[in-house]
């Protein structure tokens, strides 16, 4: 049962591991643990300008990935096994919650929202740079 818990979570890294940071998240907001407006009071378009640039390079590490040779034993594992397609997926989830973060910030909804959405963002960008790292180490070894 374990083992396929763990497998689950690998394969929809891109939902489950969002998914429980909205718990934490929630629970130390609901606790008064944490309050996102005090956090960046001020300072949302830093947070926007990192968006930006997230933004960047994701998109930087989309264009790696497309880049790789695709006839290398590594490559044919990755697809069957469909690492591809994770890959792919935390790119394209990463780049719709950031630019939703730059929507929200250009329609002056609260700095509340904008930092959630903003960590949600930053962690879909950490999970790409984890496999675009893992995938190119692999691939030229």
């Amino acid at each position: 049962m374990k083992n396929f818990i763990k497998k689950i979570i690998k394969k929809y890294c891109y939902i489950s591991i969002p998914l429980l940071t909205i718990v934490v998240l929630i629970l130390l907001y609901i606790s008064k643990k944490i309050n996102f407006n005090e956090l960046f009071e001020d300072d949302s378009s830093t947070l926007i300008q990192i968006s930006g640039t997230l933004i960047g390079f994701l998109l930087t590490a989309m264009t790696i990935f497309l880049s790789l040779p695709k006839d290398t034993a590594l490559m044919k594992r990755i697809k069957k096994y469909g690492h591809h397609k994770i890959f792919s997926r935390c790119v394209s989830i990463g780049l719709i919650i950031l630019t939703i973060d730059i929507l929200m910030w250009l329609l002056k909804i609260s700095n509340e929202y904008i930092v959630f959405v903003f960590l949600l963002g930053l962690e879909e960008t950490l999970l790409s740079a984890y496999y675009i790292y893992k995938l190119c180490i692999y691939n030229f070894e």
